[in-house]
């Protein structure tokens, strides 16, 4: 079996023989916001995109950190005639062997490309941990709206159920029409299929939401009912007037192009751009600038001269001319191939220019001028992404505004088709009203709760986007 027909076998035993799920410990909001974190993969991702940022910087600085070495060598040599006839070979080991090269202002400009680069990326994990953020926000929400609304299917249903009985009982004894019974019957059967309808769709946000904390898709949650409250704090953050409104408006606009993620990606992109234009204008610029050196010992392998040495002074045939002429040769010879190891050391500081890189033709003004064209585009694309910012915080505050107003007067219309439902059924059972009248009201009540759940999930899903677009926890996660 191959690897991949495993995996899917374990994966189809795994769900075949799981195990009813267990009654799961309420999960607050926080703490499912701050198991969405730590379970992206993209976050992660991010993460490690901001270490190898950072390397990138420490890669910059190493443009400044010298060659070093050691190198050992033997030269086998040959000639027929001169000094170099006398020797055969060379020994040379440099002990340390050292250099480096830098130009100035391309060391300066790409270490504060990196830099910028750096901030890039650490930007992009603020980026990704608010869409995380309003992802699990969103997941969480749902979750809690269908868990209400499969509750409230739930109690319809049961409300149903004893008016189909009552109706049935009063059909049987003549007291209901078939028509009273039919519409009983239907509304029964109709509950049924939605109630079915609002278990899938909890099943569904719960896997959904379980994806987003890294759970497997059947772990059995419990949303925080607290999170259905509404903290009178928020409502009283919102301005109440038109001035006011504008404000408002102007300090999140303000707040988001000091804080947006995307916006500081932007600007340090366009500094990124213009960093590596000057990294390549600094070519020709700048000289480069180089200091080598070296500390090693060196043996040169004499041959056999073949000479016979003049007689010295008292020998017999001792010549004084022949034998002065012969020790000033071995002097010579000495200094060209001394015995033994000799340590020898040098150090050379200079300047290189290239001035073939004026012309137009060279590369490096090619890849300027191409950054800076990307800077230039780079402006454009910020004018655009602050306009769509600017947009983007008007709609989610409308969209806060009428969420905050829809959840207002939904909580005193749920009160009251609460009170009208149980009159309903008061009447319905004293024979005042059919129970046509009843199932409208049943009706009118889970209306008002699903719009009230409605609202308060786009009322929290709207402080969450708000938070993103600003760049800022300006509503705060509770």
């Amino acid at each position: 079996m191959t690897s991949a027909g495993a995996s899917l076998a374990a994966i189809l035993v795994a769900v075949l023989t799981a195990t009813p799920p267990a009654a799961a410990d309420t999960l607050p909001l926080r703490e499912v916001v701050r198991m969405a974190i730590e379970n992206n993969n993209t976050y992660k991702t991010s993460i490690e995109a901001v270490e190898e940022s950072r390397l990138k910087v420490r890669e910059s600085w190493g443009m400044l950190w010298p060659t070093l070495s050691t190198d050992v060598s033997y030269t086998r040599q040959g000639a027929d005639a001169g000094f170099n006839a006398d020797i055969q070979g060379r020994y040379d080991v440099k002990y340390i062997n050292g250099q480096i090269t830098v130009n100035p202002g391309v060391f300066y400009n790409t270490l504060q490309a990196s830099r910028n680069a750096h901030i890039i990326a650490e930007n992009n994990v603020r980026k990704v941990r608010s869409e995380t953020v309003v992802r699990a926000i969103q997941s969480y929400y749902r979750l809690l709206m269908a868990r209400e609304a499969e509750a409230m299917r739930m109690e319809s249903l049961k409300a149903l159920e004893e008016n189909l009985k009552t109706v049935t009982i009063g059909y049987n004894k003549g007291i209901f029409s078939r028509l009273d019974y039919l519409r009983a019957q239907v509304a029964y059967s109709n509950e049924k299929t939605q109630l079915i309808n609002a278990g899938n769709d909890a099943l569904s946000a719960m896997a959904d939401l379980n994806i987003q904390i890294g759970n497997d898709i059947f772990v059995r949650i419990e949303p925080d009912s607290a999170a259905m409250e509404i903290d009178k704090s928020d409502f009283a953050s919102l301005p109440s007037d038109a001035d006011g409104e504008r404000r408002f408006l102007v300090a999140m606009i303000g707040e988001a192009l000091k804080h947006r993620p995307e916006i500081i990606q932007i600007r340090k992109t366009k500094e990124m751009k213009e960093d590596t234009a000057a990294a390549a204008e600094a070519i020709y610029l700048w000289p480069s600038l180089f200091v080598s050196g070296s500390y090693g010992s060196s043996k040169s392998v004499s041959s056999a001269s073949g000479t016979t040495p003049p007689p010295g002074p008292g020998e017999p045939g001792y010549d004084p001319i022949t034998y002065q002429f012969y020790q000033m040769m071995s002097g010579v010879r000495e200094s060209f191939a001394p015995s033994g190891w000799n340590n020898s050391w040098n150090i050379s500081v200079g300047a290189t220019y290239r001035w073939g890189a004026l012309s137009p033709l060279d590369p490096s003004h090619a890849r300027g001028k191409q950054s800076r064209s990307s800077a230039r585009q780079t402006e454009n694309q910020m004018d655009e992404f602050i306009k769509g910012v600017t947009l983007e915080i008007q709609r989610g505050y409308l969209k806060l505004k009428a969420a905050h107003v829809s959840l207002a007067s939904q909580q005193g219309n749920v009160a009251t088709a609460e009170e009208g439902l149980k009159a309903a059924i008061t009447q319905f059972r004293n024979g005042i009203i059919d129970n046509t009248k009843l199932i409208e009201a049943n009706v009118q009540l889970i209306t008002a709760r699903t719009l009230y759940i409605q609202s308060l999930y786009d009322f929290q899903v709207a402080r969450a986007e708000l938070n993103r677009a600003i760049g800022v926890d300006f509503f705060p996660v509770r």
